[in-house]
């Protein structure tokens, strides 16, 4: 994954638990807390070090750390790092979440080889969403719902977020069951 990715956790962590908590997690994952250039391919083990470091310094499940990274990500990464693609990704929730996969390609043209995730979006008659999430990356479900709960937050939209089908249960693909209520 990218730098950025690694940038973000960074701050994500200081943001929680201050300087001197993401000094600890970088040391117990063995890396070195201040090397991340943003623009950088680092291989997905880095990511992944940093996660488990995190959820055991903290004592904080894995699934619950990824799921504040994701809202993290969406509040503050990507409304600073993304601005404009962000802004021009939809003025509401739903709308957002069709326009994923074309900010996704817009990013890539930023990021060499960037092995970007793929979302469909499916409209229900009665008003459910059904969003599948693709990716070559295994584990990162917990991600998504915090994505999603963080986009919630940014559009002033309640969701309630279901995994109703899950890769790491033998499925294709992530797919998740969002109800919006009025």
């Amino acid at each position: 994954m990218y730098g950025l990715i690694h940038k973000a956790i960074q701050g994500c962590i200081q943001g929680a638990h201050g300087e001197e908590g993401w000094a600890r997690v970088a040391a117990r994952a063995g890396v070195n807390s201040s090397a991340f250039l943003s623009f950088e391919s680092y291989p997905d083990e880095v990511t992944v070090g940093l996660l488990v470091a995190a959820s055991e310094e903290f004592e904080q499940p894995l699934t619950e750390l990824l799921q504040d990274f994701g809202r993290y990500w969406v509040l503050n990464t990507a409304r600073v790092e993304y601005g404009p693609i962000f802004e021009f990704g939809g003025t509401n929730f739903v709308e957002f979440l069709d326009n994923l996969d074309a900010m996704h390609e817009q990013v890539a043209l930023s990021f060499s080889n960037l092995q970007q995730p793929s979302f469909a979006v499916e409209k229900k008659a009665d008003g459910r969403i059904i969003l599948h999430y693709k990716s070559i990356r295994e584990g990162l479900s917990d991600f998504v719902v915090g994505l999603l709960e963080g986009l919630s937050e940014h559009f002033k939209q309640p969701v309630e977020i279901e995994l109703i089908e899950a890769k790491a249960d033998g499925a294709d693909h992530d797919v998740f069951e969002l109800s919006l209520p009025a």
